[in-house]
C-alpha cells in the first residue's frame, strides 16, 4: 500500500486535488489532468497535495 507524501500514513484509492473527483485507480486521462489525480490519505480523506493530517 502506498503512503501519503505528506503525513506518512496509508492512501486508498484516488482523489483529484482539483475537483474533489474519487476512483478506485489512477486516472491518467482525468478531465483536470492527469497529475492531479493523486493518492487519498486515509487520514484525512484528501489527495495527498491537500492532505491536513
Amino acid at each position: 500500500m502506498e503512503k501519503c507524501v505528506k503525513c506518512d500514513k496509508d492512501t486508498m484509492g484516488y482523489k483529484c486535488a482539483m475537483c474533489g473527483a474519487e476512483a478506485d485507480e489512477h486516472d491518467a486521462n482525468h478531465e483536470c489532468g492527469g497529475e492531479h489525480c493523486m493518492p487519498k490519505c486515509v487520514g484525512c480523506n484528501e489527495a495527498q497535495a491537500k492532505c491536513s493530517c
